[in-house]
């Protein structure tokens, strides 16, 4: 073991000193050992009962105390690397290897004579070769120890010395075992008939001197450390062991040999225990140190985590430095306005990329250079030069004149005085305030205009009224008397003034849902023939009543993409309008024209005054009759408003031409739809459903259409069955009349309809007892899901979208048909 070893500091039983309370305590053990050998000598040759169990006891005991203290020698000396160590251990190893032999041939114990050997002399001599050898190795120990502290030397190799060690221990007592068995001839008997002979006194007796003199060596070469103390103390125990079950006592089972095993065991715990005692006390060290070392880690961890935190904050703080300076590099470079520093006599310094794209200079081009260059009125000889703020005049590189907005600070930088200079152009916000300006006054204009159109329908509304309230006081009066014939000619005037006022309530209504977004269409294929037929039946009274002629041009079979209703009121509106403004005597002609296969143009042409461009501008204007208000023609001004609204509705155009003197022409154009038409062989793609035919009698069905195209399409499906008759009505008060006066088993509806929605006339089909348990279907152009969850809320039973799929309608009507059936089976 070396000076320079790392383990010599460390805090290990064979070098740590003994401590006075240590010796104390060894020389209390001593001491008492002793005491207790003196008061055992009268006695040692008293003999007692031999107990067969008290040897495997005393040598299993005595084997793993000695294996344990054996063990952890090797263990201090795989730390240590201490050939005096190695031998102490290899000799505990030594001692228990040997009980195990002499366990086995003690007579008695196995077997009368000894399970091993069969000699009486066997377990006498292996005795002796037990108690003589442990001795040889503390004696070997000691100088050993002595030897390595005089002179250090190269440490060997701890798994290989300790193999050694413990192949010499194994070697010894097998050769001592088989020299006490096998070779008993050659040894003297020591041990006869339980009592020693005089050469096993002699022998005994010698073993005795040889632990004397392991004892004297220990204390005379040993560097007084707490292995070596407590090793004395063994070693003392070890004289009384001898000495009382070998030398002073008769022979076996006596006082004195039970005494001497007690003390042999004693002596084979003292070391283990001070083993295990100071390996607890080096591991409670070592806890409260370990914990001392996490306290530690962790103080330096956190030390070491506030100074990551620290330096990460000056990072961060670096970082956002940098990125606050790129920040406001990026802004001044990259604002709209221009921003300039100048020292204190006006000379610029900088400037942002701003000044090119509004004065048309480069940063490089003024630095040096006055300001007045920029703007003039801040010469240095000017008036103005003092200007901080407000709005000045600048000068573009090209000569032009800038609006701007002048704000200018200063600031010091090492003591010199600068100036910051911010210019803003204003010449778009001048513009916008002026456009301000002007939308103000339009819609100062425009709510005069609403003021006029109030006015006007006040007028328009009590006008009517006024002839229904005077004609009505007069009929009403009892002192006024009345022929029939007045009488008739009042109610007439009564009956006129109540039309022309539904008709203005209704065309203000109109255009509240139109302006408001609440007004729904039905967008699909409608025949512009029927249309048409339709508007020419309603104006042929009002054009022969103005002498005015009808004339219509187009051909059968076009269809095009439009609300039937709404696109029937734009055709009236538009024909009223070309018969109330036209000369007397004159004519109206409509045309219909393909623009391509996707438009159709329809137009109306008359042959009244025409309009001039400046009424033309002003035309399609809300409450605006182009100066028409004081003429005896009945209006509002808002037909033709509503006109472009529900034609822009419906995806289409509309548009006017107009010559002073000879007339004008409205057209709109709307996109071009496919034919409907009902294909041959609708009775057999359309079944007969077998529940619906079984019963009695034929079902009824109501459908509530304003479309006649749709009305004869479903007519022709319901007629191929032959199980149902089919209702029909136009609007959706009629259909609230046909349904609680017929009883329809099912109804299907248009959810656009002229006057109230299908929407709302399902609700009220629900809540009449009468029609509430009526299975109702939508047949609707409104295809949008939020559209059918509206529809379905509202109490339908089912949805179909257009164009109708056939298969689905057929099998939708016959669901709702086995319903009806089963309601009406359910109240029978």
């Amino acid at each position: 073991m070396t000076e320079t070893s790392p383990a010599a500091n460390l805090p290990l039983l064979p070098l740590m000193a003994a401590d006075r309370p240590s010796r104390q305590r060894a020389l209390v053990l001593t001491l008492v050992s002793a005491l207790v050998f003196c008061a055992l000598l009268p006695y040692t040759k008293v003999p007692l009962p031999a107990l067969a169990a008290f040897i495997p006891i005393y040598e299993s005991s005595l084997l793993l105390n000695d294996l344990i203290t054996a063990v952890m020698l090797f263990g201090h000396f795989s730390i240590l690397r201490s050939k005096s160590l190695l031998v102490l251990a290899g000799g505990y190893l030594f001692t228990a290897l040997l009980t195990v032999p002499h366990m086995l041939t003690f007579p008695g114990v196995f077997s009368p004579s000894g399970w091993l050997g069969g000699h009486s002399q066997a377990t006498a001599w292996l005795y002796v070769f037990w108690h003589g050898g442990f001795p040889a190795c503390v004696v070997a120990y000691a100088l050993l120890g002595h030897r390595e502290r005089q002179r250090p030397y190269a440490a060997p190799s701890s798994q290989w010395a300790a193999l050694w060690a413990i192949a010499a221990a194994l070697l010894a007592a097998a050769a001592f075992t088989v020299l006490a068995t096998a070779g008993h001839d050659w040894l003297p008997p020591i041990l006869v008939s339980g009592h020693y002979t005089l050469a096993g006194r002699i022998v005994l007796a010698g073993t005795w001197a040889a632990s004397v003199v392991a004892l004297a060596v220990l204390w005379r070469y040993s560097n007084r450390s707490l292995l070596d103390l407590w090793l004395g103390v063994v070693m003392a125990a070890w004289l009384c062991d001898i000495g009382l079950s070998a030398v002073l006592n008769a022979g076996r089972y006596d006082v004195g040999w039970y005494a001497g095993r007690i003390y042999g065991l004693l002596a084979a715990s003292c070391v283990l225990i001070v083993l295990l005692l100071e390996s607890n006390k080096l591991f409670a060290r070592l806890v409260v140190s370990h914990e001392h070392a996490l306290q530690r880690g962790a103080d330096l961890q956190r030390l070491n985590l506030q100074n990551e935190q620290r330096a990460t904050q000056y990072a961060q703080a670096l970082d956002e430095l940098h990125f606050k300076e790129e920040e406001i590099r990026a802004v001044v470079h990259n604002i709209a306005d221009c921003v300039l520093t100048t020292d204190a006599a006006g000379v610029m310094i900088s400037a942002n990329p701003a000044l090119e794209r509004v004065f048309g200079y480069t940063a490089t081009d003024v630095a040096g250079r006055h300001i007045s260059l920029l703007i003039p009125e801040l010469a240095a000889d000017s008036e103005s030069a003092f200007i901080r703020d407000g709005e000045v005049d600048g000068l573009h590189r090209d000569g032009r004149r800038l609006p701007l907005e002048l704000a200018m600070n200063d600031f010091e930088v090492h003591g010199v005085r600068q100036s910051v200079v911010v210019l803003a152009d204003i010449g778009e916000r001048k513009q916008f305030v002026a456009e301000l300006r002007r939308a103000r006054i339009n819609a100062e204009q425009a709510n005069q205009a609403k003021s006029t159109f109030l006015a006007n329908m006040s007028h328009e509304l009590r006008t009517p009224l006024n002839a229904i309230l005077g004609f009505a006081q007069i009929l009403a009066a009892e002192t006024m008397p009345v022929t029939p014939e007045k009488r008739r000619e009042f109610i007439h005037h009564i009956l006129k003034a109540g039309k022309h006022l539904l008709v203005l309530i209704n065309e203000v209504l109109d255009l509240a849902k139109v302006e408001s977004g609440t007004l729904s269409l039905s967008v699909e294929a409608v025949e512009l023939d029927e249309v048409m037929t339709a508007c020419q039946q309603m104006m042929a009274p009002l054009a022969d009543h103005r002498e005015l002629r009808l004339r219509f041009v187009l051909e059968p079979g076009i269809y095009v993409q439009a609300d039937h209703t709404r696109l029937k009121q734009v055709l009236l509106n538009l024909l009223s309008n070309a018969v109330k403004y036209n000369r007397k005597g004159g004519q109206v002609n409509v045309s219909c024209v393909a623009l391509s296969p996707e438009r159709i143009r329809i137009a109306i042409q008359d042959g009244g005054e025409g309009l001039a461009p400046a009424q033309l501008a002003q035309l399609f204007q809300p409450f605006n009759r182009l100066g028409r208000e004081a003429s005896s023609e009945e209006g509002t001004g808002i037909g033709l408003v509503m006109t472009r609204r529900l034609v822009e509705m419906m995806g289409g155009t509309i548009g006017v031409s107009s010559t002073v003197g000879v007339g004008s022409v409205f057209w709109i154009e709307l996109k071009a739809a496919a034919a409907v038409r009902v294909a041959p062989g609708f009775s057999q793609i359309v079944p007969v459903d077998p529940l619906a035919a079984a019963g009695s009698g034929q079902r009824t069905l109501l459908y509530v259409e304003d479309n006649p195209a749709n009305l004869l399409l479903v007519r022709e499906l319901i007629g191929l069955r032959g199980d149902c008759r089919l209702l029909t009505a136009s609007e959706a008060t009629a259909g609230l009349r046909l349904a609680r006066e017929q009883r329809p088993d099912v109804i299907l509806m248009d959810i656009n309809l002229p006057g109230m929605s299908g929407n709302e006339a399902v609700r009220l089909l629900g809540a009449d007892p009468a029609t509430r348990d009526i299975p109702v279907i939508a047949l609707s152009a409104n295809a949008m899901a939020h559209d059918v969850a509206r529809s379905r809320q509202a109490g339908f039973t089912g949805y179909l979208t257009k164009p109708l799929d056939l298969d689905q309608f057929t099998a939708a009507l016959n669901a709702a048909l086995r319903c009806s059936e089963q309601r009406a089976s359910r109240s029978l």
